[in-house]
């Protein structure tokens, strides 16, 4: 039957006679209309006839296709994406800092412990000398004598035994955070108020 349909609308393409009631069936058939205008546009463009603006109404295939789509129901928002991202990062972090915190105060051990028995080998008090005068009471006279220099490194010392103590503490600071889950830029924050503030009040 769709054959017998659609020979219509052909014989009527190709200006053969058809009787009303199938002019009608055109009329009235949503799909028979839709092919007659296909097959004049198509005949038209064979015969060079076409408009310059061509005026298609492509808005109901359109909305067929887009109600045919599939719906996407609870897409995931930028804000869960981020915090997803952010707590990638952080479980990945956590780890590499707290191994950089311990392997600085490792080498500052290190280092500071070589320091520290230079330091003490310099403290020795060198040999007195006894020289005869040529007329008089004999004095002794040592060659130790504190510099400058000696002074400066027992300050660099002291200081880097202050920063040692801090990276120590704030290593243990940072297992203490792990195991309780608590969030280390806070905890860091706070650290870092609490270090100026002493550092106020010891000026």
């Amino acid at each position: 039957m769709s054959e017998t349909k659609f020979e219509s609308v052909s014989s009527l393409v190709d200006n053969y006679q058809v009787n009303d009631t199938e002019l009608d069936n055109i009329a009235m058939d949503k799909e028979l209309s839709d092919t007659w205008q296909r097959y004049h546009l198509i005949g038209d463009m064979l015969r060079d006839d076409v408009p310059q603006a061509l005026e298609l109404d492509l808005s109901d295939e359109i909305a067929a296709a887009i109600a045919e789509e599939p719906t996407v129901l609870a897409p995931r928002t930028s804000g869960q994406v981020l915090a997803a991202v952010k707590a990638k990062v952080v479980q990945f972090a956590k780890p590499a800092g707290q191994m950089a915190i311990a392997a600085s105060a490792a080498g500052l051990m290190i280092f500071g412990v070589g320091q520290q028995s230079n330091t003490e080998e310099e403290l020795v008090p060198s040999q007195v000398i006894q020289t005869a005068p040529f007329g008089g009471i004999a004095n002794p006279v040592s060659y130790n004598t504190q510099s400058n220099s000696r002074q400066t490194q027992k300050q660099a010392y002291v200081e880097q035994q202050r920063r040692f103590q801090a990276l120590l503490a704030d290593h243990q600071q940072q297992i203490k955070l792990s195991a309780i889950g608590v969030d280390a830029n806070a905890a860091a924050r706070q650290e870092k108020n609490k270090q100026d503030m002493a550092e106020e009040k010891n000026k």
